[in-house]
């Protein structure tokens, strides 16, 4: 029996599916992430081991024909030395390649153009030449705007505004009990700290969803400023590679908050009143399945 592998590896959570020649499906499993600009290279390939590990639970060790990878680190082809790097004495295959997250996504969603906004945000679509155009996915500390970890960035900036000019902030008990502090101040030493992840920074842009989603004006505001900063981005991918029928969604922002969806796709169709925008449907891990299959072809 001959096996593929397709991976999807976004800013939190790593999603991983085996298959048959036949497609099959013979294994699912999750794990950390595997963003190595994020973490670190290390953690990451710890996180990769781990969920090798669960799968040579599942089926034995067993050598892989094909390997495809999405990762959120990337926005391209990934080159040998990357893989090497990050997929050495880990994943035992034939053939292993890596691209971004969002190429994984863009395959499995059989649309014209794809928008992810999770942990990290980016868009990607192809031209009339048929060539990949990328937009947005700068990493979180020059861009990825709209993202959760963006968002959660913005309300914190707000809780320090307040404390600055004594104003009375609404975001003040649900700070204090996510990061953990008793103060705005002392959210300097969690933010700055080297054991704070990227990731745990996200969540509080969760938490400002949920508000948002239930009135909260403060929060609404910061997600609609993130939705339309995103929307920008978006935009631009779609005025350059032009005839764009259908833009899917896919990641936590747009599934778990209503009102960055809403404000997002508002901001879209006005401009771009004839695309469709669905949710994506069918899972990142199967478009990189898909291609692992293909590798041969």
């Amino acid at each position: 029996m001959k096996y593929y592998m397709g991976i999807d590896g976004g800013g939190t959570f790593t999603k991983a599916v085996v298959a048959d020649e036949m497609g099959v499906v013979l294994c699912n499993t999750e794990g950390g992430s595997i963003n190595y600009y994020a973490i670190g290279m290390d953690e990451s390939r710890k996180n990769l081991r781990r969920i090798i590990d669960d799968i040579s639970n599942s089926l034995g060790e067993i050598t892989f024909e094909g390997v495809f990878i999405g990762c959120s680190a990337l926005d391209n082809e990934a080159d040998t030395e990357t893989i090497n790097n990050l997929c050495s004495g880990i994943i035992n295959a034939n053939k292993i390649a890596m691209n971004s997250d969002v190429y994984v996504a863009y395959v499995a969603s059989g649309c014209d153009a794809v928008a992810i906004c999770g942990t990290g945000s980016m868009a990607l679509g192809k031209d009339g030449d048929g060539q990949l155009v990328v937009k947005g996915g700068w990493g979180h500390i020059i861009g990825d705007e709209g993202s959760a970890y963006s968002i959660a960035v913005s309300a914190v900036k707000h809780s320090c505004y307040c404390e600055n000019h004594g104003y009375n902030d609404v975001f003040a008990d649900i700070l204090k009990e996510y990061f953990g502090v008793s103060s705005t101040r002392q959210i300097i030493d969690v933010i700055y700290s080297e054991s704070t992840k990227k990731n745990f920074i996200a969540g509080y842009g969760a938490e400002i969803g949920k508000l948002a989603d239930n009135g909260d004006v403060t929060a609404q505001e910061i997600i609609e400023g993130e939705a339309f900063s995103l929307a920008d981005t978006v935009m631009s991918l779609l005025d350059e590679i032009g005839n764009v029928r259908t833009l899917a969604l896919y990641g936590g922002v747009f599934t778990h908050c209503k009102a960055f969806k809403e404000s997002f796709c508002e901001d879209i169709l006005l401009h771009f009143p004839e695309t469709k925008i669905e949710i994506l449907t069918v899972s990142p891990e199967i478009g990189a399945l898909n291609i692992a299959r293909g590798l041969y072809e």
